[in-house]
């Protein structure tokens, strides 16, 4: 019998990188994220990814032309985000899963840019884990990496006031911003810096409630407001 089941990953890609605006063709989205599936070989027979938007009023969609590669290693890195791949060989990497602009549903879904793209794994892709690779004991693990073609997180998301005062209530602003269209419970804030905001646990339009208060004498007002993990990836298997 025919055993399926999916796997979700939330790569990063660091506030600093993202602040400093569009991504380039070819450009490094991120780079090797792991993820295991249970022992034994697995077919992935389909993808799916959720993208949040540009950190804009409106807000703009990231509905753009993106390729995922799947590896049984990370010994090699594809290169720093936002910038262009390292081109190095590797006989690890195991296939391509290549979305169009055309795979995403209708623009007007700006908040999250959602794709499903089965009909571009064109031969089945069969993972066959490398052993010497350390995993959870009956898992295997496997690395996935993105690359870009002109994906923009850049944001006008701000710290609005003195951090060290607001405790877990997060106070943003922007011109004619509206958290809700870009953020939800569950997102981890860093700052444009890298310094570390929190984790939202209640979004309100002006108002974000964190799990923990924020640190002091980390950050400062007018900081800009980054989702580390504005990508969300499914993973579809067969075993």
């Amino acid at each position: 019998m025919s055993k399926y089941f999916t796997v979700e990953v939330k790569p990063t890609i660091t506030a600093s990188k993202q602040h400093i605006g569009a991504f380039s063709g070819g450009d490094v989205l991120f780079d090797w994220t792991e993820f295991e599936v249970p022992k034994g070989s697995a077919r992935l027979v389909g993808a799916t990814i959720l993208v949040r938007p540009q950190g804009n009023a409106a807000p703009t969609v990231n509905n753009k032309v993106m390729n995922l590669v799947i590896s049984k290693s990370n010994t090699q890195t594809l290169g720093v985000i936002n910038s262009p791949a390292t081109n190095r060989p590797s006989n690890d990497l195991i296939g391509n899963i290549a979305f169009a602009t055309t795979d995403f549903a209708n623009a007007h879904m700006a908040s999250t840019a959602v794709a499903s793209s089965p009909t571009t794994i064109s031969a089945p892709i069969v993972l066959t884990a490398d052993q010497n690779v350390t995993s959870t004991q009956g898992y295997d693990k496997f690395y996935i990496g993105g690359l870009s073609d002109a994906q923009d997180f850049s944001t006008i998301n701000r710290i609005n006031g003195d951090p060290d005062g607001m405790g877990t209530a997060l106070v943003i602003d922007g011109t004619s911003m509206n958290a809700l269209e870009h953020f939800l419970p569950g997102d981890v804030f860093h700052a444009h810096d890298d310094a570390v905001i929190g984790t939202a646990a209640v979004v309100a339009n002006g108002t974000i409630t964190l799990t923990e208060a924020i640190a002091a004498s980390v950050l400062a007002d007018d900081d800009f407001v980054y989702n580390i993990h504005p990508i969300r990836i499914i993973l579809q298997f067969e075993q």
